[in-house]
């Protein structure tokens, strides 16, 4: 195992060791002012609570919170039910801890709740004011929490949507590589490629879905936030690579030395035009989530709206009017390019088809074709379609959520 170094330390967890501190600090400070008995449990939970981005603080905080309420208010029961003595004093804990494991089987909160019971039944063991030593471990944990979440949130804020977005970005690029990789492995004789390259996207899916619900129900709390361009970002990377894998297994399914492929071109406009898509997508997602006023198309779709809004009767183009992205003509939309891509190559298949081209492969191999080209075909089908919605203008009625399977 290798050594950590000074390279290693980064400035974002040198920022959350200072808030870190700054929080018990000033928990520890508040608990003084507000002359709380055992103030380190404040400063123990505001530890607890920070975390590395506010939606990860966010969840801790609530998740401390009211496992402690829950704890506090058993505990408190408990006081009432059985009498102080160390004997009962053991079968309410036994009772109280007991329950709180077998209730987390539908909320994790009661692993803190049984914390808490188990607290405040054997420290106010033997007190006269039992019930008290319930409600000041509220309060105590409450002051931590609320300094962690204070400090979270103002100072060095590091949003997990911003994270999110930059890793959507990434993969992105990342598919549209892989694809013009496995198209031209097909078209050079089905060149086979490691059995492992789309690993690093398979084990992002689940992490972009975790990211993607503590965004919506945690940071969006405190953040106004247009969630659509990520929630659809994400779902390009997840259908995109679902469909990368059905490439990659036909591919590789293929026998070594295979066969020159005549829709050579028409494939290879496919694959770069759903790659373009894809790049530009991930582009175009700006801001912190790629948030949109109103209806209106991001980045250079806008602009492409507009530049056809003031053309003139004439058709010319506005004198200084930006040009078009590259491999794009100025009258050409993503759901443009990749329907005239799609007609194209299946133009192409059915006059192949028609003039018994395809009768020189064996039964394998037209199996692995037609089920590679399929998959690149439904591929550019659902990024159109995703195209479409992240620009605010879908019209289709198919509903591609994470982790649906296109029939």
């Amino acid at each position: 195992m290798r050594r950590p170094t000074l390279a290693d330390i980064s400035p974002a967890h040198i920022r959350h060791g200072v808030k870190t501190g700054i929080a018990a600090v000033l928990a520890l400070v508040l608990a003084d002012v507000l002359h709380i008995e055992y103030g380190y449990w404040a400063v123990i939970s505001a530890v607890i609570a920070m975390q590395m981005n506010v939606a990860d603080a966010i969840e801790m905080c609530l998740y401390r919170f009211i496992g402690t309420v829950m704890g506090a208010v058993m505990g408190v029961i408990a006081i009432m039910v059985f009498p102080d003595t160390p004997v009962w004093n053991g079968v309410s804990v036994f009772v109280t801890t007991g329950l709180c494991a077998f209730l987390t089987r539908w909320d994790p909160r009661y692993r803190m709740a049984a914390i808490t019971v188990s607290i405040v039944i054997l420290a106010s063991a033997g007190h006269a004011g039992r019930i008290d030593v319930g409600l000041f471990r509220v309060l105590e944990i409450a002051v931590g929490v609320g300094c962690a979440f204070v400090v979270t949130v103002t100072l060095w804020p590091v949003r997990a949507a911003v994270g999110l977005r930059r890793d959507l970005a990434a993969q992105a690029e990342n598919c549209a590589r892989y694809l013009v990789t496995l198209v031209d492995r097909f078209l050079a004789r089905q060149t086979h490629v490691p059995a492992d390259l789309l690993d690093p996207l398979v084990r992002a899916t689940p992490r972009n879905r975790e990211q993607l619900s503590k965004v919506r129900r945690h940071e969006s709390l405190i953040y106004f936030y247009d969630n659509q361009p990520l929630d659809t970002l994400s779902t390009v990377v997840e259908r995109t690579t679902d469909h990368l894998r059905v490439m990659l297994r036909s591919l590789n399914a293929c026998d070594a030395d295979g066969y020159d492929i005549l829709m050579d071109a028409e494939l290879r406009a496919l694959a770069e035009t759903v790659a373009r898509t894809l790049r530009r997508m991930a582009a175009t997602t700006t801001g912190v989530t790629g948030a949109r006023s109103g209806n209106a198309a991001p980045g250079w779709l806008a602009a492409l709206g507009e530049r056809l809004r003031r053309r003139g009767k004439d058709g010319a183009a506005p004198a200084g009017d930006p040009p078009p992205p590259p491999g794009t003509s100025p009258d050409t939309s993503p759901d443009t390019s990749l329907g005239e891509a799609i007609a194209r190559a299946d133009a192409r298949l059915r006059a192949l088809r028609e003039a018994g081209a395809t009768k020189r492969f064996d039964l394998a191999m037209l199996t692995q074709f037609y089920a590679f080209y399929y998959a690149l075909r439904q591929l550019a089908e659902d990024v159109k379609v995703l195209a479409a919605r992240m620009a605010g203008e879908e019209d289709d009625h198919r509903n591609l959520g994470p982790g649906d399977a296109t029939p």
